[in-house]
C-alpha cells in the first residue's frame, strides 16, 4: 500500500490587500509545519497546482523554497492556471534551473510525464499548460492521473474540460477548486486549498489536504484532513456593536449604520468598510473635523451619486490645475 499526501491551491501571496504580511507569512509557515508532520506518515506528496497566487515576489519565492527544500519524502509538483503565462507555458519553468530547488526529493513537471518508482503506483502528471493544449496523456491501466482542472460548480461555473475523457482513470488527484470533494461520480478528488484564500463570513468551513491509502486504482480510501489553520474572516456588524480583535484568525469588519453615524467612525486595522442605510429626510451631515475632500465624499454618498470615485478624481484634477 502507498500512502499519498495530496494538496493543491496554496496560492502563496504575502501582499494580499487587507492582510498584514507578518500574519500571512506566519500562517504559511504553520501550514508547512502541518505538512511536515503529515510527511512522517506518508510515502509521497503530490501538489496539484497553484502553489503561487500569481507571479511571485522574491519574499514569496524564498518562503516557498524554505518548505520545498526541506521536504523529507518524494514530492511532485505541477503548475496550475494561476502559474500560467501564455497558452501551454508557465513561470514555474524557472524553478527547473540549477540550484533553485536543491532537494532531490522534489520533482517539478511542467510537461506531461509518467513515473513508475519501485513499490509505488504509476503516476501520470498532466500540468495545466498541457490541458490548455488538450494534450491528454495516454491511459495506462492502474495509473493515477494528476491534473489541475476546473470542474462544474453549479449554477455559475461550468467545467473547462470533458471529464468523460478521464473516466478510465480509477483515481484522479486534482487542483483548482478550493473546497474538498469528490467530483460527481468520477474517481476524481479535489483536496481543496489548505487555507482560505478569500475572506469567509464565518469560521465553519474546513480547509486542508487529502491522505489516500492506495492499494490499486480500484481499491483506495481518501481521507480529508482539516489543517485547522488561521482563517481570513470578514464580519458584518451594526454601528453599536464592537469590533473585536481575534488572536488566531485575521478578522476585519464591515459596519452598517446611518451615514451620520458612520461618519464618526475612525479608520482602523479592524475596519474593512462602512455600509450606510438609506438616509432619512431629516438626516444632517456631521462635517466636523473633516477636510474638504472628506466633506465632498460624504456629501456625494448622501446624494447617492453613482460615480463617487470618478467625481472625486475630477475634483482632485481640478485642484491640481
Amino acid at each position: 500500500m502507498t500512502k499519498i499526501l495530496h494538496s493543491a491551491d496554496w496560492h502563496i501571496n504575502l501582499h494580499k490587500k487587507k492582510v498584514p504580511i507578518e500574519w500571512q507569512e506566519k500562517r504559511f509557515r504553520l501550514m508547512f509545519e502541518k505538512l511536515h508532520e503529515l510527511e512522517d506518515s506518508c510515502d509521497i506528496h503530490i501538489i496539484a497546482g497553484d502553489v503561487f497566487d500569481r507571479k511571485p515576489e522574491p519574499d514569496e519565492i524564498c518562503l516557498f523554497l524554505s518548505y520545498i527544500n526541506c521536504v523529507s519524502i518524494p514530492t511532485y509538483i505541477i503548475p496550475g492556471n494561476h502559474e500560467a503565462t501564455k497558452k501551454g507555458e508557465t513561470f514555474l519553468e524557472h524553478f527547473l534551473e540549477d540550484a533553485v530547488i536543491t532537494n532531490t526529493n522534489v520533482r517539478l513537471f511542467t510537461k506531461n510525464k509518467r513515473i513508475k518508482e519501485p513499490a509505488q503506483p504509476g503516476i501520470q502528471f498532466w500540468p495545466y499548460g498541457e490541458l490548455q493544449l488538450d494534450n491528454l496523456p495516454e491511459y495506462v491501466e492502474g495509473d493515477i492521473l494528476v491534473g489541475h482542472i476546473r470542474g462544474e460548480v453549479p449554477p455559475h461555473i461550468t467545467a473547462e474540460y470533458d471529464f468523460e475523457k478521464l473516466r478510465k482513470w480509477g483515481l484522479i488527484l486534482l487542483g483548482d477548486i478550493h473546497f474538498h470533494h469528490r467530483y460527481q461520480d468520477y474517481g476524481a478528488w479535489y483536496s481543496g486549498s489548505p487555507i482560505n484564500t478569500h475572506f469567509d463570513r464565518d469560521e465553519s468551513k474546513e480547509y486542508g489536504v487529502n491522505v489516500i491509502d492506495f492499494i490499486d486504482s480500484a481499491n483506495y480510501a481518501v481521507k480529508f484532513v482539516d489543517l485547522n489553520l488561521p482563517k481570513l474572516i470578514r464580519k458584518t456588524i451594526k454601528i453599536e456593536e464592537e469590533m473585536i480583535p481575534n488572536d488566531f484568525h485575521h478578522v476585519i469588519y464591515e459596519v452598517v449604520g446611518s451615514i451620520d453615524e458612520l461618519s464618526k467612525i475612525k479608520n482602523s486595522e479592524l475596519l474593512d468598510k462602512k455600509v450606510s442605510y438609506e438616509p432619512t429626510e431629516e438626516s444632517k451631515l456631521d462635517l466636523k473635523n473633516l477636510n474638504t475632500y472628506e466633506e465632498l465624499k460624504l456629501y456625494l454618498k448622501y446624494m447617492k451619486v453613482s460615480d463617487i470615485e470618478g467625481t472625486l478624481k475630477e475634483y482632485i484634477d481640478l485642484k491640481a490645475q
